[in-house]
């Protein structure tokens, strides 16, 4: 038992890397290298993980030190691999699918936008500000490969946010994308609008894992 824990692998992202070209892209982890791909990884026990604060803040150290070097598909956080022969067969039956994404997020980042209404208050106001949120993602969608909208939070109501979206921006068009968000903050006056990132594509990527 004890050897198949220490034997275990948790799976932070799948990167584009050719094998014998890196040995890690983040500290304290290593790749587990399958043709034109590498699993960034560590040694884990083989149990549920708890997804504590100090797991996901490395989980996302993790990737964002690894998407600074290559293109990376974010794994679910807490996914770990029984050994390492059973992740390598995963990456052998996923390989296409895999590389396909990759291609997609190649070169890009993942942007947040908030969009949040000055006058919080009024919920007549609030209708009229959804309508000129939606306005406003409709032309931040024409700057980006991909959108998501993410969902809303239980603060939302009480910190004012209307809308919540993630773009799939070109690496290159980074100030460009950030200079249309201040552009648009500025054309609409009853709404603020904030950028974070550049983030790894964790919104637009959903891992599959079965037999």
């Amino acid at each position: 038992m004890a050897q198949t824990a220490l034997s275990s692998l948790r799976l932070y992202g799948v990167a584009a890397v050719e094998s014998g070209h890196a040995l890690s892209l983040a500290e304290g982890t290593t790749l587990v290298h399958y043709r034109a791909l590498a699993a960034i990884v560590e040694p884990s026990p083989y149990t549920v993980s708890t997804l504590e604060d100090a797991e996901m803040s490395k989980y996302l150290a993790v990737l964002e030190e690894a998407h600074s070097h290559s293109s990376v598909l974010p794994a679910p956080p807490g996914t770990v691999f029984k050994s390492q022969g059973t992740l390598t067969r995963w990456l052998e039956l996923h390989y296409f699918t895999l590389t396909e994404a990759l291609s997609v997020v190649e070169g890009h980042a993942a942007a947040r936008v908030n969009i949040t209404a000055k006058d919080r208050h009024d919920d007549d106001a609030r209708k009229t500000y959804s309508g000129l949120a939606a306005e406003s993602l409709r032309l931040l969608r024409g700057q980006a490969a991909a959108t998501v909208t993410l969902p809303t939070m239980d603060t939302d109501d009480e910190d004012g946010v209307i809308a919540r979206a993630s773009f799939l921006v070109d690496s290159q068009r980074w100030q460009a994308f950030k200079d249309v968000v201040y552009k648009e903050s500025q054309r609409q006056d009853g709404l603020e609008m904030e950028v974070t990132g550049p983030w790894p594509p964790y919104d637009f990527v959903r891992m599959q894992f079965g037999a």
